[in-house]
Parts: C-alpha cells; sequence; structure tokens
C-alpha cells in the first residue's frame, strides 16, 4: 500500500491544484500536540494513514513540508492539514512544484548512478552527459538510438540503462543480457536496435542487467525511453537530437 492510496479517498481529484483535508479540526487533541510545527504535522499525517507506512517530510518553503514516500513526492501544508498530490502549480512564478521536487530527488540519486556499469555512446567533444532508460523492444527507444550519431556529434554524452520488457528468464530480459555479454556491446545494441540482437546462447556474463532494472525502480521509471537530463529533469518519450540539445543548451 503506497501513502497516496491511503490518502485517495480524501483528495479531490487532479484538478491544477488538488487538496484534502487531512484529519481534525482545528483545537482538537491533534491540532494541540506540543512540538515543533514539522513535528505536528507528522503527527496530523500519522493519525491519517497509520502506523504501517513509512515517510519522510522535509521543510521545503515557507508555505509547505516536503512529504517523499519511496519515489512518492507530495507536499504538506505548514499546519498540516492539506495534502497535495498530482501538479502545483506557483502561478506567480510559473513552477510546478511537484515536478521540482521530482528533479530535487532526482538529482540526489544521481550521485550514486554507477555509469561505469552502464551502456555508453560517449561524445569526443563532451558538453553535455544524459541517461537514458531504454529497451530494446521499444519502437519510440529504437528511434531515439538512431539519434545516437548527431547527439555524439553535437557534444551528448549518452550512457543506457536498460530496461527489458520482462523478467530474469524471459525472452525480453536473455535478448538484453545477451546484448550485454557480446564481445562488443555498442555494436550487438546497435545491431538489436535494428532488430537483429545477439545469439541468445551469451547470456551467461557477469552482466550489470539487474543493476540497472534496480536503478530504474529507484527512479520510479517504467516508460520508455525516459531522458534523464543533468539537472535532473526526467523527459518522457522520444526526442529528436535537434530538439534534445536545445534543450540541454537552456539549462
Amino acid at each position: 500500500m503506497t501513502l497516496s492510496t491511503s490518502v485517495s479517498t480524501f483528495l479531490l481529484g487532479t484538478a491544477l491544484l488538488s487538496a484534502s483535508p487531512l484529519a481534525a479540526e482545528p483545537n482538537t487533541p491533534t491540532t494541540a500536540k506540543a512540538g515543533s510545527p514539522q513535528q505536528q504535522a507528522k503527527n496530523k499525517l500519522r493519525a491519517l494513514v497509520g502506523t504501517n507506512i513509512d515517510f519522510d517530510l522535509h521543510p521545503y518553503s515557507d508555505d509547505f513540508f516536503r512529504l517523499t514516500l519511496g519515489n512518492e513526492h507530495l507536499l504538506l501544508s505548514k499546519d498540516g492539514n492539506y495534502l497535495f498530490s498530482g501538479r502545483v502549480i506557483d502561478v506567480r512564478n510559473r513552477v510546478d512544484h511537484i515536478a521540482k521536487i521530482q528533479q530535487i530527488a532526482n538529482q540526489q540519486k544521481m550521485a550514486d548512478i554507477p555509469y561505469e556499469q552502464l551502456l555508453t555512446y560517449p561524445a569526443q567533444d563532451e558538453k553535455y552527459r544524459i541517461t537514458v532508460f531504454t529497451d530494446i523492444d521499444c519502437p519510440y527507444c529504437r528511434k531515439f538510438h538512431k539519434e545516437l550519431p548527431a547527439l555524439n556529434q553535437q557534444g551528448v554524452t549518452v550512457h543506457y540503462v536498460m530496461i527489458p520488457r520482462g523478467r530474469a528468464g524471459s525472452p525480453a530480459y536473455q535478448k538484453t543480457a545477451a546484448t550485454l555479454c557480446a564481445e562488443r556491446p555498442n555494436q550487438a545494441m546497435d545491431a538489436a536496435m535494428r532488430s537483429t540482437p545477439a545469439p541468445l546462447e551469451n547470456t551467461e556474463c557477469e552482466h550489470s542487467l539487474d543493476t540497472q532494472v534496480s536503478l530504474a525502480q529507484q527512479f520510479g521509471f517504467q516508460s520508455t525511453p525516459t531522458i534523464l537530463l543533468p539537472n535532473g529533469e526526467a523527459v518522457p518519450g522520444y526526442l529528436p537530437a535537434r530538439d534534445l540539445v536545445a534543450r540541454l543548451a537552456q539549462r
């Protein structure tokens, strides 16, 4: 059970700003607990979701606490009375706060990515590095792969995180493992993206596929391709090289 599942009956929907009363009315014992505002807010949230769900509450702004549970990110009002889910738009500053805290979380996780275990297409004159969560059997991943020469020429190094469409032992997993186990993995990847994967018998090397799948789970990425930019922003779906480079140059 997730935190968002626990409070789903309280949320008002997926409007631009969705809010939910957490627990008691003012002046009840829940709101009168001693301690810091952060602790009082945690007490109210705990009263709602119970003791079986672990979460972290961190300072975020003058108005909100940042609430994290695994890969879920929400905002809690400083008084602990309102939980915000989905898109929370600051109209004045044109900021989606949920997207912003997701980006911050991604930046923190990026520090632990084992890049040396990933399949990498390096740029000779590197200006940017991106990490792309991909799948050999994904049509738009194959379309993106065709953009790699153009990206490399424009200074973009591409790290691949492989997410096969199947668990260990499945044909998709075996196909991906065979690609990583090939004598020349980059060339095998190029061939696989052209629908000619490496022979399936080459799947027994010490590959990092399980690590890569786990990495995707840590980020909460399931769709492919998902492009992770250096600033932690996640871009779902295919982007042509010219559009991607232009986006990188703006950051």
